[in-house]
């Protein structure tokens, strides 16, 4: 496939820092405690997954490897983050007196510490008090105080932890809310292949799908460039292969590292220029408002919103990107929102509203919330209005039946 025509002969390439050391291809308890001594931390608060503490020993290994260092461990965090939950976390490291913050899961632990530590930092009290720190637009007034640091153990590849800001949901809105604090970014990632083996295949592979979701939307971006176009085809390709080679065999450790280093590359790319459109504007609603998991809207926006933009003649240009990367994984399709929905089909995830329970009835709520969202602005085809995303969402039938 040619390569794009540029379109400028020059540009400037925005890039974020990224955490100072990601440990990959090893275990936890081996590389946590080094971790912990480069940071100069003897007080580890660790944010865990319930699931993975009561069924695998995994957590008990870890916290044996870390002896006096670990001062508490805690896992309460459900799905989305809630404030309510961060400031209960918030409140038992504080008990402790915690000089870091270690979490061991998913991206609700993960973006549930950041915002824990911003509690800490602010000596915030409740909930409600918690909401004044959340992003509200202006750049400017993002806070750069320093916060106790924290170290992430992911063990899905929702990719947060390579990020500054955190997705924090008001309990009474059912809001996703954006917190963004420059020293929110994890000082360390430790990415064990062995220890994402334990979380459920379909919470692994959902949320590999979310990180698709960031490769393409990122390669569809008219704001992409040849630094982040570069970085996004070679993750979109590697996380292709990883989530079908683990597919194929769970106990593929070469595949699970290779969806770990393919979300660190992802993150770069987003990082880099290119803007999100309205499969993350959707997904941002769905999840919260209608309690579908965070990886399985990916699945299910993600090729309607492809298909919806494919109408527009000027956006086949770099959905062909996301189709050469597809080729080089080895997937044989000319359409990009078809080689969404084989990958989906492949992995055995839901590809349908019918299978995350949302009801053709919902789809005008859905879509009036959407609008609020703001990366409806930056879609790679103009949304005029919430019929536009009803359209999207009526492409991502069948519906379920309420």
């Amino acid at each position: 496939m040619a390569l794009p025509k540029l379109s400028a002969s020059e540009g400037v390439v925005n890039t974020q820092a990224l955490p100072a050391s990601v440990f990959w291809g090893s275990r936890c308890k081996d590389a946590l405690p080094e971790a912990l001594k480069k940071l100069n931390c003897c007080r580890a608060f660790l944010m865990v997954s319930r699931s993975l503490r009561s069924s695998s020993p995994a957590i008990e290994e870890i916290v044996a490897a870390l002896g006096d260092t670990c001062a508490g461990v805690w896992d309460g965090m459900p799905a989305h983050t809630p404030r309510d939950a961060v400031m209960e976390a918030a409140k038992e490291a504080k008990k402790v007196d915690a000089d870091v913050i270690v979490t061991i899961g998913g991206g609700s632990l993960t973006d549930g510490a950041k915002v824990v530590r911003i509690a800490l930092q602010t000596n915030t009290e409740n909930a409600e008090e918690l909401g004044q720190y959340c992003f509200k637009g202006d750049v400017s007034a993002v806070k750069d105080t320093k916060l106790i640091p924290q170290i992430c153990v992911p063990t899905t590849l929702s990719a947060g932890e390579f990020a500054p800001y955190a997705g924090c949901t008001d309990p009474l809105t059912k809001v996703k809310e954006t917190f963004v604090w420059l020293d929110a970014l994890p000082k360390a990632i430790v990415l064990d292949p062995w220890l994402a083996q334990q979380t459920p295949e379909w919470l692994f592979l959902s949320t590999g799908l979310r990180s698709v979701d960031h490769c393409v939307e990122c390669l569809c971006s008219p704001s992409g460039n040849p630094y982040s176009d570069g970085l996004a085809g070679n993750a979109l390709a590697m996380l292709v292969s990883g989530l079908r080679g683990v597919k194929a065999d769970p106990s593929n450790l070469e595949s699970r590292t290779q969806c770990q280093l393919g979300i660190f590359q992802a993150v770069q790319a987003c990082q880099s220029g290119p803007k999100m459109g309205a499969s993350h504007a959707i997904g941002h609603i769905l999840g919260p408002a209608f309690e579908v998991p965070h990886g399985y809207t990916s699945c299910v926006a993600l090729p309607a919103v492809l298909r919806w933009n494919a109408q527009d003649e000027a956006c086949l240009g770099r959905q062909g990107l996301v189709v050469d990367a597809f080729t080089r994984a080895g997937c044989e399709t000319d359409e990009a929102g078809s080689c969404v929905a084989a990958l989906v089909a492949e992995l055995g995830l839901p590809g349908s509203l019918a299978e995350v329970k949302v009801a053709r009835s919902e789809l005008e709520e859905c879509a009036r919330r959407t609008m609020h969202d703001p990366l409806v602005q930056t879609n790679p085809r103009k949304i005029a209005g919430w019929e536009d995303v009803k359209e999207i969402l009526e492409l991502c039938g069948p519906f379920a039946e309420k």
